[in-house]
């Protein structure tokens, strides 16, 4: 068995060096370097040699693998890139449908030799079936980038291309069997069974951890933060955790035999097809199988070869799953809890108080132990994914993780009687998601605290995860008491975790104020703070795989802010406000001010004004010009004049902290500039947030020259408008402007002298 885990994780450490480090150019050389060694020491028949024999070879053979996969998919994608091609396909998923469009997982015959995996957009998918058969014209691009940058997702579920409609696109009439879509089918149908059986504000959670579609969770900005911040949202993600509750309740049923064995491998992969057979359904399913399949056989389990054996079949199957981020999590939590759970439950054992039943204790150490044992890989998995880290999730996992398997199966016991009695069936469901309130209820409540999230986008805040781990591991060296071994550093981890918080809340708490454009891409969110008072200019982006409420309500929470007192919206464009609803979640907002042009209806203004209901903000309209003074931060916010389009009448505004005056504009047009300035008298700026994030009909030169101002921000990212134009760049130079862009610098942030 071992000498298999030995050939596994050789085969699959060659996967992710490949992945990651090593480039396309060497791995065939480096593959046939590794194997030559290897077949030559086997000549010397040492027995001693045979772990390096093994390991030479599965190396070679990892990169081979990855290298010959990457040939006849992504390099072929990549050739096709930017191609407009006349070709036959079929459809392999149901549809997801929009306003007039649709999108569905395809497989594009290319040629004779040459079929890909892709996603298609076309209006004609909205009449489609998984199966179905069609032919057409199509613009391709690579999957593999994304807003100019590398996307590792789609490779790693096994998609190559992205498609678009050029012309017509006509469905033959012929249908194939799809199994994929028949799992597709049937996921979508249980989905509308859990909408029509559980409550309004419970259906999200139960989808997610049913069925990991999440989807609607993500839509839920308040309970999605809830369960990130207070590291929970592995409930919702299916995993072997999921499948773990599958196995559990056939063998309380059935004990533990090859029957029940059989049975719950059975089980296991009608829940992957119940789930729409994902990637990570299907992988989770991979690997409790292998470990399930050696008392089938009469073998001694071995769960480090059973967890490797199951890696390298996944990385077989597609290398590019390397760099998917739900295999990765998955793996490092089962690794986590093999090696390390038992020991910490025997640790933990030795601390709970003796007088207590017995099976409580068990309860107790059981879920501590497999609690910090996930945590000790993903951990660094999630900070260098999501740079956040979840201090409290031990705790709230221990509160927790014994009412997920009864919401899991009384999820589906619930839509199982729907089938027979509906209004029993919504009876049962009401009561269960009384559970699921609990467990949002919990993460609230452990997500509230300043200290239950450690945000990453400050360096020194990777000193403290650096600083924990090496607490852990010294005091396991040096430490013979085994509760010793946890108890000591856990407690220096809080106390340094305590100091590091009041350090960083002093640190930007008693400076006279920062003035921050946050890096959110192709968009626009300006932070002002002095003291206790806040200010927001905008929060939106385009084109980003990120939210621009998530970055800045990270950056905000990171610099130890509480609340927002106002934020002010230019105009509601989605690169100057989409992120909005989500950053309300973050941070409780007073007051949210707009312009007399954003009372219409608009597509961002519903989940605005929903949000704001949600949370009891305020919002404003502002009719006049307004001045307003909150602690030493001085606002004077101007009402749009006439000139431009209706997006290009935009609130502007200039915000001091102590006669360091920073003015924002929007995207008003130089037309607006002029007029701007011939109303107010703008004078003795130190920086100029540019308008229009550069853009060449903006930042007009009287305006440059006027304001006096030797800064300017500008704030862009990847986009197709050429934002900022060499034109806007040669005015600001010819004007004496040093310019910083987010694009190039990152987040500028400006102590205020």
């Amino acid at each position: 068995m071992r000498k298999l885990a030995i050939a596994c994780g050789a085969f699959s450490a060659a996967i992710f060096l490949a992945q990651y480090v090593l480039p396309s150019r060497w791995l065939f050389p480096l593959a046939l370097s590794m194997v030559l060694p290897g077949i030559g020491l086997i000549l010397l028949r040492r027995r001693w040699l045979l772990p390096v024999i093994i390991s030479l070879c599965a190396l070679s053979a990892g990169l081979y693998v990855f290298g010959m996969h990457q040939m006849l998919t992504l390099d072929r994608a990549h050739d096709l890139d930017g191609q407009e091609i006349s070709c036959g396909g079929r459809v392999l998923s149901e549809p997801v449908k929009g306003n007039g469009w649709a999108r569905a997982e395809v497989l594009l015959k290319i040629d004779e030799r040459t079929s890909l995996k892709s996603t298609l957009f076309s209006d004609a998918l909205i009449a489609a079936k998984p199966g179905d058969v069609f032919e057409g014209s199509f613009s391709l691009r690579s999957a593999d980038v994304r807003n100019g940058e590398r996307y590792d997702t789609n490779p790693a579920r096994g998609i190559y291309l992205t498609a678009s409609q050029r012309g017509d696109l006509r469905l033959t009439g012929e249908r194939r069997f799809s199994f994929r879509g028949f799992a597709s089918a049937l996921n979508g149908k249980l989905c509308e069974r859990i909408r029509l059986v559980f409550p309004e504000d419970t259906y999200a959670f139960f989808q997610a951890l049913m069925l990991g579609e999440k989807t609607d969770l993500y839509d839920n900005d308040t309970m999605h933060l809830r369960l990130s911040r207070a590291g929970l949202m592995h409930m919702v993600a299916v995993s072997g955790m999921h499948i773990a509750f599958l196995v559990g309740m056939l063998r309380q049923l059935l004990g533990n035999t090859r029957r029940a064995s059989l049975l719950s491998i059975l089980l296991i992969w009608c829940f992957v097809l119940l789930t729409g057979s994902t990637p990570s359904a299907v992988r989770a399913g991979v690997m409790q199988t292998i470990a399930l399949l050696a008392p089938i056989f009469g073998r001694e389990d071995d769960p480090p070869t059973s967890l490797l054996f199951s890696l390298a079949l996944i990385l077989l199957q597609n290398p590019f799953a390397a760099g998917s981020v739900s295999l990765q999590l998955s793996f490092s939590s089962l690794a986590g809890i093999e090696l390390f759970s038992d020991r910490i439950r025997n640790a933990v054992l030795d601390t709970v108080p003796k007088r207590l039943p017995w099976r409580i204790r068990n309860y107790l150490s059981s879920n501590m132990a497999n609690s910090i044992g996930v945590l000790v890989f993903t951990t660094p998995m999630i900070a260098l994914h999501f740079a956040y880290v979840s201090t409290l999730s031990p705790l709230t996992n221990m509160f927790t993780l014994w009412a997920v398997p009864i919401c899991f199966g009384a999820g589906y016991l619930c839509c199982l009687v729907s089938l027979i009695f509906l209004p029993a069936a919504q009876l049962m469901a009401w009561i269960v998601s009384w559970l699921a309130r609990f467990i949002v209820w919990i993460a609230g409540v452990f997500s509230a605290p300043g200290f239950s999230t450690l945000y990453l986008c400050l360096k020194w805040n990777w000193l403290w995860l650096a600083l924990v781990y090496a607490l852990f591991i010294g005091a396991a060296i040096m430490l013979r008491k085994s509760f010793l071994r946890w108890v000591y550093p856990t407690g220096l981890a809080v106390f340094s975790l305590f100091v590091l918080l009041t350090a960083t809340r002093l640190y930007y708490g008693n400076a006279p104020g920062y003035m921050t454009a946050v890096n959110v891409g192709q968009g626009q969110s300006l932070v002002v703070f002095s003291g206790e008072e806040t200010v927001v200019i905008d929060c939106g982006n385009i084109n980003s795989l990120d939210d621009a409420g998530d970055l800045t309500g990270t950056y905000l929470c990171s610099r130890g802010r509480e609340d927002i007192d106002l934020l002010v919206l230019t105009h509601l464009h989605a690169d100057h406000a989409d992120g909005v609803a989500r950053l309300m979640a973050y941070l409780p907002v007073r007051e949210i001010l707009l312009g007399p042009e954003m009372e219409d209806p608009s597509s961002l203004m519903p989940q605005i004004i929903e949000a704001a209901r949600r949370t009891g903000t305020t919002i404003s309209i502002l009719r006049n010009d307004r001045s307003e003074k909150l602690g030493s931060i001085a606002l004077q916010l101007f009402v749009p004049g006439e000139a431009g389009e209706i997006n290009e009448r935009c609130v502007t505004a200039t915000i001091g902290i102590g006669g360091y005056d920073l003015l924002v504009t929007g995207d008003i047009n130089m037309t607006a500039e002029r007029e701007l300035m011939a109303r107010q008298d703008l004078k003795d700026i130190e920086v100029l947030v540019v308008g229009h994030h550069g853009s060449k009909y903006a930042s007009c030169p009287e305006l440059l020259e006027s304001i006096g101002a030797d800064t300017a921000i500008v704030s862009c990212g990847y986009n197709t408008f050429g934002h900022p134009t060499p034109e806007t760049l040669e005015r600001l130079d010819k004007y004496g402007y040093t310019v910083y862009r987010t694009d190039i610098d990152g987040t500028l942030e400006f102590r205020v002298p």
